[in-house]
């Protein structure tokens, strides 16, 4: 690696150079190195012994942090003066493994049971759906008869945020379902529901679909696809669902541990990080969309037992997870008034894109690649799945769980 000693007055013999190894966001190797004499100004080069760790089935990290030696008058020593994370290797074959519906015994076939309207039913030894077809919302996903959805508000399209230097109002969308499909396949180990769907915000109407491939072995599928118009203006694409309130605990493998947003990351490194739904909040003055955490690979929303769900990104995802709703943030005003309006539900937000940050608090907006473009289609996909204290999901085995 390239060192450059960006100090006017300090040689880069007074600092060390701490790094790590991570393999799938975790930590598999420390090390420390002294930092040669280079003066103000000058450049030195550093080798690490990283080769040794690195295989073609994982993503690999390196961090890096340079610290003091000894204690000055300003920082005792071992403090850190600065940080980067590089990338040493990409797993070209991440994202969801296919399910093999042969290993799925007959005991877990599925049937559909369309029969009551509006509603529409997938029923399996091993998970149990409903979807309400005039929303076009999934309203129930039971594993050993617990809900997993809240208040049968399962994924919807969210385009709402509310930020202090973005602010805007919220509307209320206007759903209308022009298509729904549903049938069995691979001899019943597998359901397919597909909505198309049109949200209407004042003047903007998305078309988008929704897909949902329900497996025998309890996962489930979900593939989303948006078409914005040429007068869309809105700040996200995301699809939003209230989950059972007992899903406290999360665990994740993307950037964190600080929140962070597609032009707000560089400092949010990526690793495997744990905390609370209420651990998610920030104590902002003036209450506001928060807990953002980009580029999420996997996701993991548990109780106090270690039961609950996994959700893996077919790519990335962004995601929040709080108890609020981006309207309740934008209603509530102060921040120390969050626990007067706090749900039981876990609101939990996928961002297939979200519109960047910023500066127009005192500048200007978002630069022209942080935009959400007009007249195109965002996609993407991730996978449901039920998840135990025993089995932690990583791109290559969520498949498996």
């Amino acid at each position: 690696i390239d060192v450059h000693n960006r100090y006017a007055f300090l040689n880069l013999n007074e600092f060390e150079l701490g790094y790590t190894i991570l393999e799938d966001g975790k930590v598999i190797y420390t090390g420390t190195l002294p930092l040669p004499d280079t003066s103000p100004g000058r450049r030195c080069e550093l080798s690490l012994p990283y080769k040794a760790h690195i295989t073609d089935s994982s993503d690999y990290f390196l961090n890096l942090s340079v610290k003091l030696k000894k204690t000055c008058r300003w920082a005792d020593a071992g403090h850190v003066v600065a940080t980067e994370q590089l990338l040493l290797h990409k797993n070209e074959a991440e994202g969801m493994a296919a399910v093999d519906s042969s290993l799925i015994p007959d005991s877990c076939a599925l049937s559909i049971i369309d029969s009551e309207w509006p509603f529409l039913h997938i029923r399996g030894a091993c998970v149990d759906a409903s979807f309400d077809r005039q929303k076009g919302c999934l309203t129930a996903l039971r594993y050993n008869g617990r809900n997993v959805i809240h208040r049968q508000k399962g994924w919807s399209l969210n385009t709402f945020r509310f930020i202090n230097n973005d602010s805007r109002d919220w509307q209320m969308p206007e759903t209308r379902v022009t298509r729904v499909d549903r049938h069995i396949a691979d001899n019943g180990r597998a359901a397919i529901v597909e909505f198309d769907i049109e949200e209407t915000y004042g003047s903007v109407v998305i078309p988008y679909s929704m897909t949902y491939i329900f497996y025998g072995n309890g996962e489930v599928d979900v593939k989303a696809k948006f078409k914005t118009p040429d007068n869309f203006n809105l700040p996200r694409l995301s699809l939003q669902a209230f989950l059972n309130p007992a899903l406290e605990n999360i665990e994740w493998y993307g950037r964190g541990p600080i929140e962070n947003y597609p032009d707000r990351k560089n400092a949010a490194y990526m690793g495997v990080y744990k905390s609370t739904v209420n651990g998610m909040c920030e104590n902002y003055v003036r209450a506001q969309t928060m807990g953002g955490r980009c580029d999420t690979k996997w996701l993991t929303l548990t109780d106090k037992d270690g039961i609950g769900i996994s959700i893996t990104a077919d790519s990335t995802f962004g995601f929040s997870a709080l108890h609020y709703t981006d309207k309740d943030l934008k209603n509530v005003r102060f921040g120390h008034d969050l626990p007067d309006i706090q749900r039981a539900e876990v609101v939990v937000n996928l961002d297939c894109i979200q519109r960047g940050i910023g500066n127009g608090s005192c500048g200007p907006g978002p630069r022209p690649e942080y935009e959400i473009q007009t007249d195109s289609v965002y996609e993407y996909s991730f996978r449901i799945s039920p998840l135990d204290i025993k089995t932690i999901p990583t791109a290559q085995n969520a498949a498996k769980l």
